[in-house]
């Protein structure tokens, strides 16, 4: 693309040293700037939010002191009642004795008394002033939020969904981000790189952002997984039979015993997951495929470590003379350390692979390996054209960007969420980035420019569809007859089911499982040689689905204040979305299909009550 030249820096040969002494502190800078754009164009005013949470924070310690003292008051009643209580009863025993103790009585009778004025002249009083005191204080507490809430509400009216794509527009310039995953991209990457046309079918996508890097496209996927797997199911029964012995005397005696018998059994059943990866796609080495990943925790960062590697080493330098002698292709680089924790070992094409691995690119991976704060934490597979990256730190990437993400009372507060908030999300992006970005050939060499060719009668792919449907309520989704139980989930897949206007309408099929109940009877050998059947509950789980139709929209223009956003925004979280057949995200809006009233009306609707109600 024409204007990758002007953005490509040379230090990004060395991505990792670049991010460390270049770019984390950049990007944060950028993301203080902008933050401090917004809080000028707010006009709060902060010295008299900061003199309002000082107040508060001498409430709430305030508070915190009551609170304790409340709960040792209450420790000290419970006490006191069971001195009472002891009292009274250990009176009774006495009074029911033969030779009554008139001693142990009257102490009893003093125990009681002291007890009950305790309680009633101390503990009670006490109790209740602290009760009210709490009370008190938890309105001064809360009415002091709202204050906080009102003089931010300037500002947190400023913030809307798309920021950090904003922000990662503006300060990383050889980094360009798409509205959303439109069909222009999703075409470039299926047809000019081998990109799966749908998502397997045990996939739904969650979340997704996609672009270009240095001219390469790509797409983030944040997907629930589903695969079966066996469950483990153990029952017992407890049995007494009676057994023989011969005692210390030597005679034969009888005794009884109890044993407690034990029977596993293993069903199949639903698993999930949920997976954050990157798909690149790249023209360089397209025919080399490989699968490497990372080694198990601790394989070469702890004790041990260069005997593994030679371990390693000397399993390459077997693999090459294995496959000279069967007339493979197999051959180890001159790098082995490099070679025996790559651990590419699959790959298929030499030629290729050493064009992408060149020493640079293996000097960068040592970099990641040894200085990284994640170390080798990525699995990387490539199919011919197509990067799949799946690191260990990006499966905590959030990738929510709504909002509320940022909204507080206290200045100081909005303004850490803002910033850690934004300076996270693209950590994560970019060390997911970073197995690519190691690679100098990737780098030098740029798509061209994709000429759309429109090969789809529909707008609105499958990715992007299942994400608004995911970020819909589920229960209008989940089939009737769907187990409720935590390992049961239900799956979404959508595909195109007609246009409506601007719209689509798509068909959404929901997947789960009902469960129906079983008991085996497990034969389990006991002590005494007899076999009882144990009884084992266990669970079958039978695939049902429900179909339902959603209608979506792309959302052409944000407008320069992107006041329709942070409308769709509150109106997303608003009461008037409590049942969540609406949803927003990534420049694309969808809602559960009805006849009576389309999704352009809705977004008629919106924006009038949500859309002008911002400040700026």
């Amino acid at each position: 693309m024409s204007n990758v030249s002007n953005e490509y820096n040379e230090a990004l040969l060395e991505p990792l040293k670049y991010y460390r002494e270049e770019l984390k502190d950049a990007f944060q800078q950028v993301t203080e700037e902008y933050f401090q754009q917004l809080v000028d164009q707010s006009k709060i005013d902060i010295d008299n939010n900061k003199l309002l949470i000082d107040k508060y924070t001498d409430v709430s310690e305030n508070r915190d002191q009551s609170n304790t003292s409340y709960k040792r008051f209450g420790l000290i009643k419970k006490v006191d009642i069971v001195i009472g209580i002891g009292a009274i009863i250990y009176g009774i025993y006495q009074f029911s004795q033969d030779h009554i103790d008139i001693v142990a009585i009257i102490v009893s009778i003093l125990i009681l008394v002291l007890s009950v004025g305790l309680y009633l002249y101390w503990i009670k009083p006490n109790s209740k002033s602290l009760e009210e005191k709490l009370n008190d204080l938890d309105a001064t507490l809360a009415k002091m939020r709202q204050e906080g809430y009102e003089m931010m509400a300037p500002l947190n009216n400023l913030f809307h969904s798309e920021m950090t794509v904003e922000l990662i527009k503006k300060a990383i310039p050889f980094i360009h981000m798409d509205s959303n995953f439109n069909i222009e991209r999703y075409e470039q990457l299926v047809k000019d790189y081998g990109f799966l046309e749908k998502g397997d079918v045990n996939h739904s996508t969650l979340d997704i952002a996609s672009g270009d890097i240095l001219g390469n496209p790509f797409v983030f996927l944040k997907r629930i997984i589903h695969w079966m797997d066996d469950y483990t199911y153990e029952g017992t029964l407890n049995v007494t039979y009676t057994e023989e012995y011969v005692d210390s005397n030597g005679n034969l005696k009888t005794r009884d015993v109890n044993e407690t018998l034990r029977a596993v059994i293993r069903q199949p059943g639903p698993y999930y997951a949920n997976k954050v990866s990157l798909v690149y796609g790249n023209h360089a080495a397209p025919n080399l495929t490989f699968h490497r990943k990372p080694p198990e925790k601790g394989f070469f960062n702890f004790g041990g470590a260069k005997s593994k590697i030679a371990k390693g080493i000397a399993s390459l330098r077997q693999k090459s003379q294995d496959s000279l002698e069967n007339g493979g292709g197999f051959q180890a680089l001159a790098n082995e350390e490099f070679d025996a924790q790559f651990n590419a070992l699959d790959r298929n094409n030499e030629v290729e692979f050493r064009v992408l691995f060149t020493p640079l690119a293996q000097n960068n991976y040592k970099d990641i390996f040894e200085n990284s704060p994640y170390g080798d934490d990525f699995i990387f597979n490539k199919e011919c054209k197509i990067n799949e990256i799946k690191a260990d730190n990006s499966q905590n990437w959030d990738f929510d960007t709504s909002p509320s993400q940022y909204y507080d009372f206290s200045f100081q507060k909005i303004k850490e969420k803002f910033i850690n908030y934004n300076c996270s999300y693209f950590e994560h992006m970019y060390f997911s980035f970073l197995p690519i970005l190691a690679i100098p050939v990737y780098q030098q060499m740029a798509s061209n420019d994709y000429i759309y060719g429109k090969s789809y009668n529909f707008k609105y792919n499958d990715y992007i569809t299942e994400m608004l449907a995911n970020k819909m309520g589920l229960n209008l989704f989940v089939p009737p007859d769907a187990a409720q139980q935590n390992n049961v989930k239900t799956i979404l897949k959508t595909s195109h089911h007609k246009n409506e206007g601007d719209s689509e309408v798509i068909k959404v099929d929901a997947y789960s499982y009902r469960a129906i109940e079983h008991v085996d009877q497990v034969p389990v050998r006991a002590g005494n040689g007899r076999t009882y059947y144990v009884p084992v509950r266990w669970d079958e789980y039978v695939p049902v689905t429900k179909h339902e139709l959603i209608e979506v929209s792309e959302i052409k223009s944000a407008g320069e204040d992107f006041n329709h956003i942070k409308g769709l925004d509150q109106y997303q979280k608003s009461e008037n979305n409590r049942d969540r057949s609406f949803a927003y995200d990534h420049f694309m809006a969808g809602k559960l299909y009805r006849q009576n009233q389309s999704l352009d009306d809705l977004l008629n609707t919106i924006y009038k009550e949500f859309g002008g109600t911002q400040n700026g």
